[in-house]
């Protein structure tokens, strides 16, 4: 009887090490959650990270968005927002871990109709250093009119593996590398990148998500890293395999990185503005032109002074797109890096158009100002009754100041009308 007993609570002994076990080993869940579901264009929302109640010491997050569509407008420490991909880095205080349950409370504005795509991903580390396994949901929301949103649904991409999209897609939904310093930030439409290591680095770590995650991808070049350039190369093939895409990531591996700088300092065009603004790990711009420009004046200047720079494109620009490449060379003849400027030239009914909106434009200003000139002009009734004080003050200053001067002048007069006869009457004296 006691031997079934011990048996009976072996077993269930073992039953409950065995769920501990699992539950101990399961992965905790973080989701991206909004507020809305549909968001109209020019108003603002929250997308919130949560996690399923787990004990944290630190974290980094990366968040990525499809900035045509959204922007992200929070301003918080510890918070980068660069291009498509917010970046957070949270620790304890303690350095002990405390029950999370919200990672991270983000406001963003909607810009363009649409399927607006977000995801994320991280690192998540116990008080022992000891990394967490995460499991990742995401999120996608409507802009603008929900019947208006046409087949863009089935072409967006997301990590969720419950999303649908399409069979010829040889997008990259997530690249990421493991070091720090590649540029630019990633985006799908980004084939190019650039990064500088150290000689004590053989291996670079890529992780290449596909926004159908029933596509290949296939990475070649990140092992056995030689000294002086390196190509390394990620090719996704759709899942039809009708479409393939290539992306690119130049590495220069070299002791001295000053030599390898390929980064322009400078980059304008005369009588246009770039969009976006000008930064030095921002390879892709664009820009807008009048029809009867036929060539651009760019101004172009590398960070370091001996490194060239070489400018293709420029000449007989047609209506429509254009293309500008700007390859950089670094002093070491090795690195190269290339930046790019998609140059639309409007055609002669869009230049009119164009036109006919800028005088609306300067039109609406010149009222604006003409309003704010009439409203600093009409004051309120209080401050009417001070203008007036102020005036009858000044009047009253003026003519005691005018009376004043008008003494002033009798009792001079008066003098040189007393000397004069003086002088007269002592003439006549001696005269006499």
């Amino acid at each position: 009887m006691k031997k079934r007993f011990y048996i009976i609570f072996n077993l269930i002994v073992l039953m409950l090490l065995t769920i501990l076990c699992v539950t101990c080993h399961a992965e905790t869940r973080i989701g991206l959650v909004s507020e809305k579901e549909n968001i109209q264009i020019d108003e603002e929302f929250k997308v919130i990270a949560e996690i399923d109640k787990t004990n944290i010491a630190a974290f980094t997050i990366w968040i990525y968005f499809d900035n045509e569509k959204v922007e992200c407008i929070s301003k918080l420490e510890n918070l980068n927002v660069l291009e498509n991909r917010i970046i957070y880095t949270w620790f304890s205080e303690t350095g002990k871990n405390k029950p999370l349950t919200e990672l991270l409370n983000l406001d963003f504005k909607a810009k363009e109709d649409g399927i607006a795509s977000f995801s994320i991903i991280g690192e998540f580390y116990k008080e022992n250093g000891e990394e967490i396994d995460m499991a990742y949901s995401n999120l996608s929301i409507n802009i603008g009119e929900v019947n208006e949103i046409t087949e863009q649904t089935e072409v967006q991409s997301e990590i969720d593996e419950n999303k649908i999209v399409s069979d010829d897609n040889a997008k990259l939904e997530i690249m990421r590398l493991g070091l720090e310093g590649v540029n630019p930030d990633f985006n799908p439409s980004i084939q190019e990148y650039y990064l500088i290591i150290d000689e004590s680095i053989d291996t670079i770590e890529v992780t290449a998500i596909p926004e159908n995650r029933e596509a290949q991808v296939q990475i070649t070049g990140n092992d056995n890293l030689r000294s002086g350039k390196n190509i390394i190369q990620i090719e996704v093939t759709s899942k039809d395999k009708t479409n393939t895409k290539n992306y690119t990531i130049h590495v220069t591996k070299t002791s001295n990185p000053e030599k390898a700088n390929a980064d322009l300092e400078t980059l304008a065009v005369e009588n246009y503005e770039l969009i976006p603004e000008f930064y030095n790990n921002i390879t892709n711009y664009k820009i807008e032109i009048s029809n009867d420009t036929n060539k651009l004046n760019i101004l172009a200047i590398p960070s370091d002074i001996a490194a060239t720079v070489q400018i293709a494109g420029n000449d007989n620009l047609k209506e429509g797109n254009n293309n500008i490449n700007i390859t950089v060379t670094a002093e070491d003849n090795i690195t190269t890096k290339k930046y790019n400027i998609n140059v639309y030239k409007r055609t002669v009914s869009e230049d009119i158009e164009y036109e006919q909106e800028q005088q609306i434009l300067r039109n609406e200003a010149n009222t604006v100002l003409q309003k704010m000139n009439t409203e600093n002009i009409v004051a309120p009734d209080d401050d009417i009754t001070s203008v007036k004080e102020e005036v009858i003050q000044k009047e009253e200053i003026e003519n005691n100041n005018n009376k004043v001067a008008d003494n002033g002048l009798m009792i001079i007069g008066t003098a040189l009308s007393v000397i004069v006869i003086g002088i007269v009457v002592l003439r006549v004296r001696n005269k006499i």
